[in-house]
């Protein structure tokens, strides 16, 4: 296996984590819907960004306002949720917020320089 294939499937399960997280967290009892909607969206929709098709769709043109505005906007969101969940001591979900932010600073670094 070559070392980019491996690359690749590490950066594969860093997206899938996030999503993995966010179906455990909504098993649990006691959730909170519409937060944990707007986590599982912006999940999809990084996810989904490594269809170089649909992220034309979903963010926007490579280098356009709208792409580093939906970077932007779901990064503050993916923040946001990770404090607001870490405050009401939903770990797994605080969790899932965090790791969200880090792949989408990850998206705004290599939408940047590729």
């Amino acid at each position: 296996m070559a070392r980019q294939e491996v690359i690749l499937e590490i950066i594969y399960l860093a997206l899938i984590c996030p999503l993995l997280l966010v179906g455990v967290a909504w098993a649990r009892p006691n959730r909170l819907k519409a937060s944990f909607t707007i986590l599982t969206l912006s999940a999809l929709l990084v996810f989904f960004g490594t269809i170089r098709p649909v992220k034309w769709v979903l963010w926007g043109p490579d280098y356009s306002h709208r792409l580093y505005t939906e970077i932007f906007l779901n990064l503050l969101v993916a923040v946001l949720l990770a404090v607001y969940f870490a405050i009401r001591r939903r770990w797994i979900a605080a969790f899932a917020g965090f790791w969200l932010s880090l792949l989408w600073l990850y998206a705004g670094a290599v939408n940047s320089v590729v």
